[in-house]
């Protein structure tokens, strides 16, 4: 396994180089002579680089003592991919390194690289031995190392990143423990820490007037959304004149200068958002070539001052680092996974602030579990790997993900709204391959139980309260379906009204209610204005176009060409935090995959108690807008609402045995607050049309329906 790992890592070493997340190496340069308009500066620590071919740094003056290491002291490894770079390699990947020390008295810390172009240039020109990863463990396995923790100096989860969990996977069973700390940028409050590092650091150039530019490296992984995030969240915290640029992918360079040139800034500084400041930081960014950002940033007209640090030599970077090595995680093998499964959106923007902020939550909800993710739409998926080359598994590849990273432990907990078709295919995947794992549990969709509706409203209400003010119809669009499940969109209209929030309207695109029911619904209120906002996760392509889009079919324009003053809120439910919360109680309470292809499959009642349930009717004259299921000592009876009070009686058989029948067979109804009739019915079974016969209140006469219980939605 060890030859294997060996020949694996050399076939990569390679292309390692090229794909730098942590700093890259190169030919120090010579002084720099800029433009007169241009300003080059160092920071205060920082001094000009000459790292001659003479020059000879030796492993004891800058590299962890290994000789007196005990095989009963326990071990960190730090990983980085490296530079060339003697002064800056000292400030920064050495700076880091010694901030873990001095948090970790009762470790060795031990150095590796990845670039393997580095670690021979190091010891051609300056005689400086330093491992890559697989002689960091053949080393470490010599010393007889028993626990270890490998801790990569990466700014994300990218490609090297990735590379290295591979070997160090492939050398675990020869320690006793092995644990693997997150790269620099992973959770929200290392986003919030790097912010508040790299605001600070640059403050002094914060005048209002100044663009301050960071470039980082980009990829082609999926980590590349890694960029976007930081942009937004820099936006967020008021940070508007901050902007964050990549060499290699997107945002780039041409999205840097037209952002700065929007933004009627004079002056732009450049820093690098690596944790070295190497070859990228000296010459793409600095360099007096023609393609240097500095060079192409002079010649658009703008002041350009360049600051020649990595992120290492910031404490507050060095101390999410020690952070991350203090709360390394085991490898994902022996740590439970939750998968968090969407449709998925192409507006990077609305993912990253939706589903991006519920699987955040759920993260921070469960610190022992890794939190994944997945997408239903293969369209979508498409789209992102050819536009922003974003690669999100579908379901089938995060399975086979997990299977091969070695998931004992599972929880998948879907994003969608309701259990309709997306969530029936979700589940028929999940059973294809839960004997791949120890135990699987399934999290239910957001609107399930009363308790589910009851937070929602309490979310989305809170949300639209400045709009709330009597006179204003606020309208959820939905998307719609032809499953049973479309019965959510009713109850829960229902259920606002019934909580006195008789200004809300649910609306969908696709199916029942319609935009005709919502211009009747704010016709009727005497409503002069009507708030817009999506009822979907994600406030996506319906939400931008068939619900606030130009075009004479969007919800917009219609409500606007019907006299009402029109107010569109591009916010998908994912973002509110009230919402967030009832997927984090979902995954808590996920049921075993046992019991829910039991309650599918109709094997097995569901445990004693009430539940919400789908039920679903065989015309549209005789609707059943809201049901409850109760189970109890192994019988079932419904409670179904119709959508009208048409009915008088009901009789589980033919209309024909209903007129023959005595009057206490007969199921006589009860009228709620909305004058709707509601029946108590006993449930034969589950998923299979049941006859029931139904009678006219006006007419007195019988009528033939069928009546489906549908356990596919049941909570």
């Amino acid at each position: 396994m060890m030859k294997l790992g060996k020949i694996a890592a050399l076939a990569l070493s390679a292309t390692m180089c090229t794909l730098a997340l942590a700093g890259c190496g190169g030919n120090a340069p010579a002084a720099t002579t800029t433009a007169p308009e241009t300003t080059t500066e160092q920071t205060t620590t920082e001094q000009t680089t000459t790292a001659a071919p003479e020059t000879t740094t030796t492993a004891a003056e800058t590299e962890p003592a290994e000789d007196d290491t005990s095989a009963d002291k326990p071990v960190i490894l730090m990983v980085s991919f490296g530079t060339s770079y003697n002064d800056s390699r000292d400030k920064t990947i050495g700076g880091i390194e010694n901030a873990v020390q001095a948090a970790n008295p009762d470790y060795d810390v031990r150095r590796a690289f990845t670039s393997q172009i580095i670690i021979d240039k190091l010891k051609d020109r300056d005689n400086l031995v330093i491992d890559n990863v697989e002689e960091a463990f053949a080393r470490l396995e010599a010393d007889g190392v028993k626990d270890l923790t490998v801790q990569p100096t990466h700014v994300m989860n990218g490609f090297e990143y990735d590379d290295l969990m591979e070997v160090v996977k492939a050398n675990a069973d020869k320690f006793d423990s092995v644990k693997v700390g997150a790269p620099l940028l992973t959770s929200d409050d290392d986003y919030a820490n790097v912010i508040e590092a790299i605001t600070v650091a640059t403050s002094e150039y914060d005048d209002g007037n100044t663009a301050i530019v960071f470039m980082g490296h980009g990829t082609e992984h999926a980590s590349n959304a890694t960029y976007a995030k930081l942009q937004s969240k820099l936006t967020d915290a008021g940070k508007a004149n901050y902007f964050i640029g990549t060499v290699e992918a997107t945002p780039s360079l041409d999205d840097v200068v037209a952002a700065v040139k929007a933004g009627g800034y004079k002056r732009v500084v450049l820093e690098p958002l690596m944790v070295v400041a190497g070859d990228h930081a000296n010459n793409d960014m600095a360099g007096d070539e023609e393609d240097s950002w500095k060079t192409v940033l002079t010649n658009e007209g703008f002041e350009v001052v360049t600051l020649i640090r990595g992120l290492g030599e910031l404490e507050d970077v060095q101390k999410v680092y020690v952070d991350h090595v203090k709360n390394a995680k085991p490898l994902s093998g022996d740590r439970p996974v939750i998968l968090m499964v969407s449709f998925g959106t192409s507006y990077n923007d609305s993912r990253d602030k939706t589903i991006g902020g519920i699987e955040n939550a759920v993260q921070a909800a469960n610190p022992d579990y890794d939190v994944r993710r997945a997408f239903t739409s293969q369209i979508i998926i498409d789209k992102l790997k050819e536009r922003d080359n974003l690669v999100i598994d579908n379901v089938e590849e995060a399975f086979a993900r997990l299977e091969a990273d070695g998931v004992k432990d599972l929880t998948v907990q879907p994003t969608h709204v309701m259990n309709g078709f997306e969530y029936d295919d979700l589940m028929e995947v999940v059973k294809a391959n839960a004997d791949k794992f120890d135990s699987v549990k399934v999290g239910a969709p957001l609107l399930t139980i009363d308790d589910d509706y009851n937070k929602v409203i309490e979310a989305i209400t809170a949300a639209t309260a400045e709009y709330d003010d009597g006179e204003t119809a606020i309208v959820f669009m939905g998307h719609g379906t032809e499953h049973p499940a479309n019965a959510t969109y009713a109850k829960l209209q229902q259920m606002l009204t019934d909580a006195g929030k008789k200004n809300y309207c649910i609306g969908t695109v696709e199916a029942e209610p319609s935009i005709e029911d919502v211009v009747a619904f704010a016709k009727n209120g005497g409503y002069k204005r009507v708030v817009l906002e999506p009822l979907m996760v994600v406030a996506g392509d319906h939400a931008n176009n068939d619900m606030a889009g130009d075009e004479e079919d969007s919800w917009k324009t219609i409500l606007a060409n019907e006299g009402f003053e029109v107010v569109p809120v591009l916010r998908g439910l994912g973002e509110i935090e009230g919402v967030r919360n009832v997927y984090i109680d979902h995954v808590k309470n996920a049921a075993a995959l046992s019991e829910v292809i039991e309650i599918i499959s109709g094997k097995a009642l569901p445990a004693d108690g009430e539940y919400s349930i789908s039920a679903e009717t065989d015309g549209s004259m005789f609707k059943i807008v809201d049901c409850k299921l109760t189970v109890a000592d192994g019988s079932m009876t419904a409670v179904i609402t119709l959508s009208g009070s048409g009915f008088s009686n009901l009789y589980m058989g033919t209309a024909a045995d209903a007129e023959k029948a005595a009057a206490e067979e007969l199921i006589a109804f009860t009228e709620n607050s909305e004058g709707q009739h509601v029946f108590t019915v006993p449930v034969e079974a589950l998923d299979k049309p049941i006859k029931c016969a139904a009678q006219s209140a006006k007419k007195s006469t019988w009528y033939d329906h069928e009546i489906t219980f549908r356990s596919d939605n049941i909570a």
